[in-house]
């Protein structure tokens, strides 16, 4: 039996915030985003002077690999700066599909590819980014097209792929700006 990767949950949970910023307001996320990071990072540095937060520092701890607790745990506040970026950077429909690709695509790719990859690049699976991809088009189709929301899909995943240092921020960057691009390219053709 597989326990829950509740650390993809948590990962995953960030699909929440386009719903958020509906319900309230960009602002208002935006604030609560860096407040909720800000708090993140002072945890962290707290943990290695051995002043542990009640149950936030045991939270982190829960949620980290053991590869991971000798040092800065710093994947929640590069996903944290990734969708603040998003949010600030794209116009609304690409924010939240580049937010919805990190937030599906990525945790998809690492299960999948950890458990199903037999095709490797480094230490990224080929199996992995193809459900990952295909994953992360599907919550895209909530706020641009198919092309759009492919081109965006493919283009965080590929980053996924790569291995490149902390994909949490670079992946909803690099699929909003391929999102931005190909939506410039849509409306030249159909002009």
């Amino acid at each position: 039996m597989l326990t829950p990767n509740y650390r993809a949950l948590i990962h995953a949970s960030s699909i929440l915030v386009p719903v958020l910023v509906k319900l309230t307001s960009k602002p208002l996320i935006l604030v609560g985003l860096g407040v909720v990071t800000v708090a993140y990072v002072i945890e962290e540095l707290l943990r290695f002077r051995e002043r542990r937060v009640p149950l936030i520092s045991q939270f982190t701890l829960k949620m980290s690999r053991q590869d991971e607790r000798s040092h800065f745990i710093a994947a929640p506040v590069f996903l944290a700066l990734g969708i603040i970026l998003a949010l600030i950077l794209f116009p609304q429909s690409i924010a939240y599909s580049s937010i919805a690709v990190v937030a599906v695509g990525d945790p998809v790719a690492g299960y999948v590819g950890r458990r199903f990859g037999r095709n490797h690049v480094g230490g990224k699976t080929w199996e992995g980014f193809a459900v990952g991809s295909m994953a992360a088009f599907v919550p895209t189709l909530l706020f641009v097209s198919p092309f759009v929301g492919a081109i965006g899909s493919i283009a965080g995943m590929s980053l996924e792929l790569s291995g490149v240092f902390q994909d949490n921020l670079t992946i909803p960057f690099a699929a909003g700006i391929a999102m931005f691009l190909a939506s410039i390219v849509m409306v030249s053709i159909v002009l």
